[in-house]
């Protein structure tokens, strides 16, 4: 399936991160959920491009202390980045189980393949803003 988002650049970036770093634990989707206090589909949600659940500070700090994290910068980006919000065009990759996510040289699999990105302009995003609400920062737009 490819799928279009409007998406905070550096949100993109934590979400791709979490999953990174709570694959390499060794933990799934549903134990660093019920880890963190929440909901069993939490982190799912968060992983999900598909969906617009997006975590905030609190809970990236929980989900740092869990996952053994000793620096923000292992799920935050090193540098602020570029660009604000920004469209990505994504083919989303066949879903694979827990043992699957991890290849022969122990790096994790992506579960999706970027097939662009374009930066929104201060006009774009201002329509978006205006048409989603100005703290929704995550919308499908196309499937």
């Amino acid at each position: 399936m490819i799928i279009e988002i409007i998406i905070s650049e550096v949100d993109f970036y934590i979400i791709r991160n979490i999953r990174e770093k709570r694959i390499l634990a060794g933990m799934t989707q549903e134990e660093l959920s019920i880890a963190v206090g929440a909901s069993e589909s939490y982190i799912g949600n968060v992983e999900n491009p598909k969906e617009p659940q997006k975590t905030n500070h609190r809970m990236l700090a929980k989900i740092a202390r869990i996952l053994n994290l000793k620096l923000y910068h292992e799920i935050y980006p090193e540098k602020v980045p570029n660009n604000d919000l920004v469209k990505i065009k994504l083919k989303l990759l066949k879903k694979r189980n827990h043992q699957d996510e991890i290849n022969e040289n122990g790096c994790v699999i992506s579960n999706i393949e970027i097939l662009g990105i374009k930066v929104l302009t201060e006009k774009e995003i201002f329509k978006f803003e205006r048409e989603t609400g100005r703290y929704k920062f995550r919308k499908i737009i196309k499937t």
